[in-house]
C-alpha cells in the first residue's frame, strides 16, 4: 500500500506584503523543519521591512533538536532580522507551546519586538500598528482594509492562500 499524502507543515503567505503569514501544522520532520527555515531565511533576504504573523496554533511541539535549531537560526539571521523584520506576532493556544516558545525566547530572544497571543485577530491587530508606527500608515491601512479576506480572516475554520484561520 502505497504512504498516504498529506498536507503541507507550514504555508507562507505574502499577498498583503510587507505583512507575511506562516502557519505551521502538526509535526515537522527535519527536512521540512530545515525547508522552513529556508524559506524564513529567503523571506529575510528580500531586505524588505516587513511584520510576520506566525500562526501556531495547530503545531505540535518541536523536537529539543528543533528547538536547539530554531534558536542557533535565530542568533545566526539576528543583524538580517533587525534590519528587514519590524516585529513578529505569534498566535498560539497550546499551553505547551507557550511554555515551549517562553524557554526558546529567555535563552535567545527575537532580536526584534515580538508578542504572544492566543487569537488570530490580536496579531493581526499588533501586526498592523506596526507597520503604522514604523512609517507604513498606506500598508497598514491595506491590511486593515483585508482583515476579513482570505488568510486574515476571523478564527473559523480556515480558508485563504495559507489556510490560516478564518471564515471565507
Amino acid at each position: 500500500m502505497a504512504p498516504m499524502n498529506r498536507a503541507a507543515p507550514f504555508t507562507f503567505d505574502d499577498s498583503l506584503w510587507p505583512l507575511l503569514g506562516v502557519r505551521l501544522t502538526g509535526e515537522l520532520s527535519r527536512q521540512e523543519f530545515e525547508a522552513y527555515l529556508d524559506r524564513s531565511t529567503q523571506y529575510l533576504q528580500r531586505g524588505e521591512r516587513h511584520v510576520c504573523i506566525f500562526d501556531l496554533s495547530a503545531l505540535w511541539l518541536l523536537s529539543s533538536e528543533q528547538r536547539q535549531r530554531h534558536a542557533l537560526w535565530l542568533e545566526k539571521n539576528a543583524a538580517l532580522m533587525r534590519r528587514t523584520l519590524l516585529g513578529l506576532a505569534y498566535v498560539i493556544t497550546s499551553p505547551t507551546v507557550v511554555l515551549t516558545m517562553s524557554v526558546i525566547f529567555h535563552f535567545r530572544p527575537p532580536p526584534v519586538p515580538y508578542t504572544l497571543v492566543t487569537r488570530l485577530d490580536a496579531a493581526r491587530a499588533w501586526a498592523a500598528w506596526h507597520l503604522e508606527e514604523s512609517g507604513l500608515g498606506a500598508q497598514a491601512e491595506r491590511v486593515r482594509s483585508h482583515l476579513y479576506e482570505g488568510m486574515f480572516a476571523g478564527t473559523g475554520s480556515g480558508c485563504g492562500p495559507a489556510q490560516l484561520s478564518g471564515p471565507c
